[in-house]
């Protein structure tokens, strides 16, 4: 059976027109969206869109709130007034204080980004190291550390970070020191999920003939660990974050309606937001509370179709990428003998 070259160069061309041959992008996160298709691609859209519009809000909430978190009066000395509805002049309103409950929601996404990025960075770089080395190493190390994370799962992770608090800041603090304590705290709830899936995959991957093979070639176990083993257990990595960042928010939220979080006179805080505005709903005061809960279920809705996105697009099994249709050359007449 003869193959013509002409039919070969045809078919590679009519693969890459059709999207076969697309080649990666350089832009972060293009091919994760590409690996999407139909109702997969929407929730990460949505995700992205929601996740950006709160970032939007952290990163430029001195030029977007109209005032200060804790102002109750214009810059010209006009106060607000207590408990005022949703006006013109306060679009959500003012809480009980006499603050702008606008500003509160703006400043309160700027909280809540520091939070999440330093807990989650903090978590990444102690849990991960903590399972290569625990996973690769095994003996003593590892029992003693799996020993630790499995009584700290044995911890509610709410309760265990008000423990926490209390014992860095005694449950008071600054806006700097309110925002170290809150991560700190989080950091102490997530560390033993970072250790232990990654523990587990190093357990797998240790025992792969191709590390085997830089075994046998001579090779430290640092350059092991860091070379070989490194790039094939983290892949799991940036899915736990998304999803943790959810719960981060949440925890935060937490910590603040207890009265754990940051002082109210250093930072703006949903979840303290909510705890005052308790006592507003009884009364009929509605917008106290309102603006600050939407801004929380919106954030965590955003945070988790993201990371739930990521494990489709990450997981061959759940995975729905588009299929391209392939055209083929249309095949030459056969010539007569």
């Amino acid at each position: 059976m003869s193959v013509n070259l002409p039919e070969l160069e045809g078919t590679e061309t009519a693969l890459a027109l059709s999207g076969g041959g697309r080649k990666h992008s350089r832009i972060p996160g293009v091919d994760a969206m590409r690996a999407t298709a139909g109702f997969q691609r929407g929730m990460l859209v949505a995700g992205v869109v929601i996740v950006l519009f709160f970032a939007v809000l952290a990163l430029f909430a001195p030029w977007i709130a109209p005032y200060g978190f804790d102002d109750d009066r214009t810059a010209d000395g006009k106060v607000f007034g207590r408990l005022i509805a949703p006006s013109s002049q306060n679009w959500f309103g003012t809480t009980a204080g006499g603050e702008d409950v606008f500003s509160r929601v703006v400043w309160g996404a700027q909280t809540a980004l520091e939070v999440i990025l330093l807990a989650v960075s903090i978590s990444i770089v102690v849990g991960v190291p903590l399972g290569l080395v625990s996973g690769y190493l095994g003996g003593w190390l590892d029992r003693m550390l799996v020993l630790v994370t499995d009584a700290l799962f044995a911890f509610p992770s709410l309760l265990l970070a008000i423990i926490v608090n209390i014992a860095i800041v005694g449950g008071t603090s600054s806006q700097v020191g309110g925002i170290l304590a809150a991560a700190i705290s989080i950091t102490v709830v997530y560390v033993p999920q970072y250790f232990r899936v990654v523990r587990n995959a190093t357990v797998a991957a240790r025992e792969e003939p191709y590390v085997e093979a830089a075994r046998a070639l001579g090779a430290p176990k640092y350059v092991v660990m860091l070379r070989y083993i490194f790039g094939n257990v983290v892949q799991t990595v940036p899915v736990i974050a998304t999803l943790n960042a959810g719960d981060a928010i949440l925890t935060l939220a937490g910590l603040g309606f207890l009265g754990y979080g940051i002082e109210p006179s250093a930072g703006a805080e949903w979840g303290h937001d909510l705890s005052r505005a308790v006592s507003d709903t009884a009364a009929g005061i509605w917008w106290t509370g309102l603006y600050p809960g939407i801004a929380i279920v919106l954030i965590v809705v955003g945070v988790t179709l993201v990371g739930e996105s990521l494990n489709d697009v990450l997981n061959p099994l759940l995975r729905t990428a588009k299929v391209s249709q392939v055209v083929l050359p249309e095949r030459a007449a056969e010539q007569p003998e």
